[in-house]
């Protein structure tokens, strides 16, 4: 890919934020954190990711990212910062008492993107704070992929949009946050029992919750997945999810196996490399044309919004699975972290979900837009109703981050 196709790939990447989402990782540490210590892990881990640091530079009406030497502080507190900062960054730490945030703009790296990023700098704090000895690798992201190359390949995912295809009204209110936890070994019992893979019984499981609490005769529900096989990016740090949608009738008294098995055949349909590009496509599309267009930033976001419903993008959940939130997986760094969340604002839905493993149980972060109370139990009601344990389901309250 030539200069001028990665500036405009990185003029998408900017374009979005107007659109702006950041992501937050929440890691508890087994000791209150020393902000010292974390701001020279930083500095370390810094020096072997040159990509998240980087800084949005205008350039004849586009924008591409240049490298930044601009200092990146360690902030106290949990107040979570704008993107780009003071200093053009898109990604952020921050700690209070015992706990670890790290924020960043949800284009320029998903899950899998700024988790390499963050095992770094927790291996490091512990090389300072406890002596280990974890070495970190240098970060380097694999190139843009070419999104005029996979639109000439599928042209046929840019057919216009029905402008009368139905959409679901999604809520729209400030969201609260709830947090539900689960024992691992359970639901995988029970994903056995239904003969799917556990990510397909949660999903199910969700379902039914969602039908309960909605009282809704039919579901329509969100995924991500990982496209990085697909487009033969296996190294990107930057965002490669595809997002997939499926809606499902629903009674009351559907069993789990029944409504698991569809959710399961739709998955692994979805999860073929071809399937994922024309996504991808779908998806990027849309913002590759929105921004050709000679018109000014919050013009070009209305028609971004409008295309998103046209596209039927919205849902009444999206929920997305990270299991381990460390890359490379490590038992020897969990041994220094008690807890890990993960709150990802409910865009496109009336509720999305966040699913992450650590130490044998699931945690999900939901954040929900719904103006009514309940949804953790919901939840509880339908994982107990297939004999799997649920440790904590918590109304935290409005969001405030």
């Amino acid at each position: 890919m030539d200069a001028e196709q990665r500036s405009v790939f990185q003029g998408i990447v900017y374009y979005y934020r107007e659109n702006m989402v950041n992501c937050r990782y929440q890691v508890t540490l087994k000791d209150a954190v020393d902000g010292a210590l974390l701001q020279q892990a930083l500095d370390a881990a810094r020096a072997k990711a040159p990509y998240y640091f980087q800084k949005p530079v205008w350039e004849k009406k586009l924008l591409h990212l240049e490298p930044s030497d601009a200092p990146c502080p360690v902030r106290q507190g949990s107040a979570k910062p704008e993107f780009p900062d003071e200093n053009g960054f898109t990604v952020a730490l921050s700690y209070e008492g015992k706990v670890v945030y790290f924020d960043w703009f949800h284009f320029m790296a998903d899950g899998r993107g700024i988790a390499p990023f963050m095992t770094m700098v927790l291996q490091f704090y512990c090389n300072l704070r406890y002596g280990t000895a974890f070495e970190g690798r240098i970060l380097v992201t694999d190139p843009p992929y070419d999104i005029e190359d996979i639109l000439a390949k599928y042209p046929e995912s840019q057919v216009a949009n029905d402008m009368q295809r139905p959409v679901v009204q999604t809520f729209e209110e400030t969201p609260t946050c709830c947090r539900v936890r689960l024992e691992k070994a359970g639901l995988v019992d029970a994903a056995l029992r239904c003969g799917v893979k556990p990510f397909s019984t949660l999903t199910a499981l969700l379902c039914k919750a969602v039908r309960a609490y909605l009282d809704k005769d039919e579901v329509l529900y969100s995924y991500s997945t990982d496209a990085r096989d697909a487009l033969g990016a296996p190294n990107a740090l930057y965002n490669c999810v595809a997002s997939f949608q499926r809606r499902l009738p629903l009674t009351a008294d559907a069993p789990l196996a029944e409504v698991a098995v569809g959710v399961d055949a739709d998955l692994k349909a979805n999860l073929a490399p071809e399937k994922k590009i024309f996504r991808i496509a779908e998806q990027m599309g849309w913002v590759y044309r929105v921004y050709q267009q000679k018109a000014s930033l919050s013009i070009k976001k209305r028609i971004f919004q409008m295309g998103e419903y046209i596209s039927g993008f919205p849902a009444d959940f999206w929920v997305s699975y990270l299991g381990d939130p460390f890359i490379p997986p490590s038992p020897e760094l969990t041994r220094y972290i008690e807890d890990f969340q993960t709150w990802v604002p409910a865009d496109g839905a009336s509720i999305g979900l966040e699913a992450t493993s650590l130490h044998g149980v699931i945690t999900l972060c939901i954040k929900n837009k719904v103006p009514r109370p309940g949804f953790a139990e919901a939840l509880r009601a339908a994982f107990e109703a297939e004999g799997i344990r649920v440790l904590e389901a918590v109304e935290l309250g409005e969001d405030l981050t």
